[in-house]
């Protein structure tokens, strides 16, 4: 009979130890369960943060592109109005040394020779420049020949104090008059001296079509191309004068002064894109709201 009841009692232990021991494993496995889950929680809110910073340097960087645009702006203008004060300087005669001419770009020289009619080329189409602007390309060649696109007269110059052949732009003609019989009492016999502004070569745009010496074709200023098919120096000269010359043709000063600037485009671009990511950088992390 006591060994029965001892037998029952150590049954009863077992039972209540093994209650114990379950109890404590899933004691021990919630806690886990909550660490894991408390653990994650942190991870995913340190990711968050982290890729709260990262977006917040989008509107940064942007803001800090369009101020240098800003600046790029001002050093273009800066530029441009430098070029036309050097281009309207008093003007100097050419250097005899012509390597010197590739600092010279846009300054005004001075030259004494005579023209060679015979080796005249055409470059173009081209629009007429009056103070640096084209005009517009309204009316006809009939009714305003000036104000429609032509052609620029380049002819060879060959100096009287060393003999050398230089390019000179003598200036605009309408198309009405690309034949030379149409202009013979523009073309000046002799010596002659002019002032002229030193050009340096010019690179073929994308879009436009390359030159063809072998058919007379000239649509940009190649000046070692045009120098080798007629004989010259790689010198360029604008050349300048009265508005309207006493022949009517060709119209000198055909000097652009103009530098590309997209300045003003690019940094409204990047203002705006620094302004839009800032607010949804705002609305999304700051107030909590949903992106539209």
């Amino acid at each position: 009979m006591l060994s029965l009841c001892r037998l029952t009692q150590n049954i009863s232990n077992f039972k209540h130890l093994c209650r114990s021991s379950i109890s404590l494993k899933l004691i021990r496995s919630n806690t886990t369960y909550a660490n894991v889950i408390k653990s994650q929680k942190y991870k995913n809110q340190e990711g968050g943060e982290v890729i709260k910073w990262i977006l917040l340097m989008i509107p940064v960087t942007s803001f800090g592109l369009g101020c240098w645009q800003v600046y790029r702006l001002r050093w273009k203008l800066e530029l441009v109005d430098m070029l036309q004060a050097k281009s309207n300087a008093t003007p100097v005669n050419m250097p005899t040394n012509f390597e010197s001419l590739e600092k010279m770009e846009y300054m005004p020289v001075k030259v004494r020779g005579q023209f060679l009619h015979d080796k005249e080329i055409l470059i173009g189409p081209r629009a007429l420049i009056e103070h640096n602007t084209p005009l517009p390309r309204t009316g006809s060649l009939i009714s305003d020949p000036k104000k429609n696109q032509g052609w620029l007269v380049i002819t060879p110059f060959k100096l009287s104090e060393t003999g050398d052949i230089i390019l000179v732009n003598r200036g605009w003609i309408p198309q009405s008059l690309r034949p030379k019989e149409k202009r013979q009492q523009s073309m000046v016999k002799g010596e002659v001296e002019l002032t002229g502004v030193v050009r340096l070569t010019e690179n073929r745009g994308p879009f436009m079509p390359k030159n063809h010496p072998e058919k007379g074709s000239w649509f940009y200023r190649d000046l070692h191309q045009m120098s080798a098919h007629l004989g010259s120096l790689p010198v360029w000269l604008d050349a300048r004068g009265i508005p309207d010359p006493p022949e009517g043709w060709p119209i000198p000063n055909q000097t652009r002064v103009a530098l590309r600037n997209e300045h003003f485009s690019y940094l409204v671009t990047w203002y705006s894109l620094s302004a839009f990511t800032a607010v949804m950088w705002h609305r999304y992390f700051i107030r909590k709201l949903p992106l539209l």
